[in-house]
């Protein structure tokens, strides 16, 4: 008669953060983001709660340089907005940029299915922010306008 052969059973052991519960937060429960436009008002938001900055992006390589190393390096630079939408682990885009820039980003992280979460002003023109609204609804996206300073005490 032949013996069976022993059953071998492996263990992977995991950190305990990866499963989160009390007092963590599991990476798959967590929002993801990328900030475009790291001048003096989005270097701002880089430390805000609740969300994993992953990614960075600005047309000055100063502010890119500077936005870097204030997140601890541990994140991507980029110098092409288009560039950081297109990753698939970012979930929120935080548009910090000139108030020109922010109609075409917006409408850009929408059609990517990205939410957004702009700058006042939203678009220079009704006619951009018509753009920008239909995107977002088409897509399924949220969308904020930030203006919480407004009424902050």
């Amino acid at each position: 008669m032949k013996k069976a052969a022993a059953a071998t059973v492996a263990f992977t052991i995991m950190p305990r953060h990866v499963f989160g519960g009390q007092g963590y937060t599991a990476p798959s429960d967590q929002l993801t983001k990328g900030i475009i436009g790291v001048g003096g008002m989005g270097r701002g938001h880089i430390t805000y709660e609740g969300t994993r900055l992953l990614a960075v992006c600005d047309v000055d390589k100063n502010h890119l340089k500077q936005a870097i190393e204030q997140a601890g390096g541990n994140i991507t630079g980029y110098n092409d907005f288009r560039e950081l939408i297109a990753r698939d682990d970012i979930d929120i885009i935080h548009i910090a940029t000139p108030p020109h820039w922010h109609g075409i980003i917006a409408k850009t992280a929408a059609e990517a299915g990205k939410d957004i979460w702009c700058e006042k002003p939203m678009t220079r023109t009704i006619g951009e922010g018509i753009k920008v609204v239909e995107a977002v609804r088409d897509n399924g996206c949220m969308f904020r306008l930030n203006t919480w300073f407004r009424f902050k005490d």
